[in-house]
């Protein structure tokens, strides 16, 4: 009779130590270690960043396989007008037909031809980009615009 004890015992620690340790394996990747699991998470921070940043924000963003544009859907959050000037993907500045004007408040999609570099290959893959804006205010021209966070989210 001890020795049945002895091994129920032992087999309750190992089931436990089983369900510790699958814990801990899903809040690892919940919190983005494992790149393939923690894809959209990172694209659900990337999408709130953007949403929220100042002076520009990005409501909405596509990256197209097939025409290799990026189409972004900007959002002045300043009152004053501003005039972006220049756009940076990945450090590689885009070519602007011409500055775009944003008054204050107002929403304008825009659509940039990425570098080659940068282009979605297949759709439904992911796309990560460093995002910069230069723009000019009525007093100041050549402000930067740096994202703390990359644009990220998957090919269209």
């Amino acid at each position: 009779m001890k020795f049945a004890m002895r091994g129920q015992g032992s087999t309750e620690y190992l089931v436990l130590l089983a369900v510790a340790l699958i814990v801990a394996l899903v809040a690892i990747a919940l919190l983005g270690w494992f790149p393939g699991v923690s894809g959209d998470t990172r694209e659900s921070q990337s999408r709130s960043y953007w949403n929220g940043a100042q002076p520009f924000s990005v409501i909405e963003y596509k990256s197209s396989s097939t025409t290799g544009n990026l189409t972004l859907t900007l959002r002045n959050e300043r009152s004053e007008k501003l005039t972006i000037t220049g756009i940076s993907v990945d450090g590689t500045a885009l070519n602007l037909s011409s500055n775009i004007s944003i008054k204050g408040g107002e929403e304008q999609t825009i659509e940039v031809a990425l570098p080659a570099a940068s282009q979605c290959d297949t759709a439904g893959d992911m796309f990560e980009y460093d995002l910069q804006f230069v723009y000019n205010t009525k007093t100041i021209s050549g402000i930067v615009q740096t994202g703390a966070r990359p644009l990220i989210g998957k090919c269209s």
